[in-house]
């Protein structure tokens, strides 16, 4: 279940990738938050599971977190490709335990400080940091995208430990969804049918499917294999990427990628005490 879900957030980031010619990126988030919530609200709401049980300013919080590591995320692979874009979100948990040391003050083996500083080498050998061309912006909304990955994550241990996967996801998607509204008004009449058919596929196939599959992983498995699986997602992105936007990547690319994911994967087992939320 989890290397589906893996393999199904890979394909959205690709199909989110080719869809960018039609719609910019906070349009495609937009929809993407709304067709979510609207699928997810309805799956919460037929299994009497809406009650936010008083935690809804950090359901709200989530909802943020989501509408931007889900905008950074897009404008980081629009501008750099799937896979760069892809792998510098998920340097996230590199992050988390700079925030399990500093904030928790939760002890973090010397050898996750190795792993995690080769992640950060890994991912600058995927974006290739010596170029001078790099697309600066592209970095930056990659980083934003690791950073919001990080607070996902640690928020949704909070939020996890006092409600059910389902009504997180249903209520951040919601709230994801009702800030879009606000901050961008809704622009879809010059969308194509293909256009239309590509955002429905990342909304449900590519969103709902997968955090569903993650949930029943997590019924199954602990949170930190089921982390280490999901790392397949910038692994299967950069490759259907290549093979279907022509998004090829150098060897020295290819390395960087399989360091950092490598890497990601073994921060995962030193905070597998986590909930494990990808996207």
């Amino acid at each position: 279940m989890a290397l589906a879900a893996a393999v199904l957030f890979g394909l959205s980031v690709v199909t989110a990738a080719d869809v960018f010619a039609s719609v910019s990126p906070m349009g495609a988030a937009q929809i993407r938050s709304i067709l979510a919530a609207i699928i997810l609200g309805t799956i919460a709401y037929r299994r009497g599971m809406t009650a936010h049980r008083g935690q809804l300013w950090w359901l709200a919080l989530l909802g943020l977190n989501l509408a931007l590591v889900t905008v950074a995320s897009y404008l980081a692979i629009d501008r750099l490709g799937v896979g760069p874009g892809s792998t510098i979100q998920f340097t996230g948990p590199v992050l988390v335990l700079a925030w399990m040391r500093l904030v928790e003050k939760r002890p973090v083996p010397h050898v996750a400080w190795l792993v995690a500083g080769a992640a950060v080498i890994g991912t600058g050998l995927m974006t290739q940091a010596w170029d001078s061309d790099l697309d600066a912006l592209g970095v930056a909304a990659g980083v934003v995208a690791a950073f919001t990955f990080a607070s996902y994550l640690v928020l949704g241990e909070r939020l996890g430990a006092a409600l059910p996967s389902l009504t997180v996801l249903a209520y951040g998607f919601a709230f994801s969804a009702l800030i879009w509204l606000v901050v961008l008004p809704p622009q879809w009449s010059n969308l194509g049918t293909g256009a239309w058919a590509r955002l429905v596929f990342i909304a449900t196939i590519g969103t709902v499917a997968p955090f569903l599959l993650e949930i029943s992983a997590l019924r199954r498995s602990d949170p930190g294999s089921v982390g280490v699986v999901a790392t397949a997602e910038p692994v299967v992105g950069a490759a259907v990427a290549w093979l279907a936007l022509g998004q090829a990547l150098t060897p020295v690319q290819l390395v960087g990628g399989t360091i950092t994911v490598l890497a990601i994967a073994g921060i995962h087992h030193v905070t597998s005490r986590r909930t494990t939320w990808p996207g």
